[in-house]
């Protein structure tokens, strides 16, 4: 298992989101990206099985480029932060296919606790 976090932007937001991934899983497992070509040139590579996605995209634009990755993104787990809960952007952003949908200015309480679940399952996974 393998956590690819792509932080979109570099605010306060992103910070609090990095932070609470780093509460739930081990840093030996996390790989951040920030920029957008960083992040598609790394998808191209193979990934662990269970791998994860949080992908923290700040605005409806960068959700729009997002949307060229989706095809590289089919056998990883999406974890998609997004800036606000617009008709069109949970719209758009259910096309990524997330299992968990948050959004930016939440505490992250929830998505902790479901990535946390992803961690532990992807564990049970390997020794099964």
């Amino acid at each position: 298992m393998q956590l690819l976090l792509y932080l979109g932007g570099d605010n306060q937001d992103d910070k609090r989101l990095e932070a609470a991934v780093h509460e739930v899983i081990p840093e030996s497992k996390i790989e951040l990206f920030k920029g957008l070509d960083d992040f598609r040139e790394r998808l191209r590579m193979p990934v662990e099985p269970d791998s994860i996605a949080v992908l923290s995209v700040p605005n409806r634009e960068e959700l729009q480029k997002m949307q060229l990755l989706r095809r590289l993104l089919t056998e990883i787990y999406v974890v998609l932060v997004i800036a606000d809960r617009k008709k069109s952007t949970i719209e758009l952003a259910h096309l990524l296919l997330p299992r968990f949908l948050s959004r930016v200015n939440s505490d992250f309480t929830d998505l902790k606790i479901v990535l946390n679940k992803m961690y532990i399952n992807s564990q049970h996974s390997q020794f099964a």
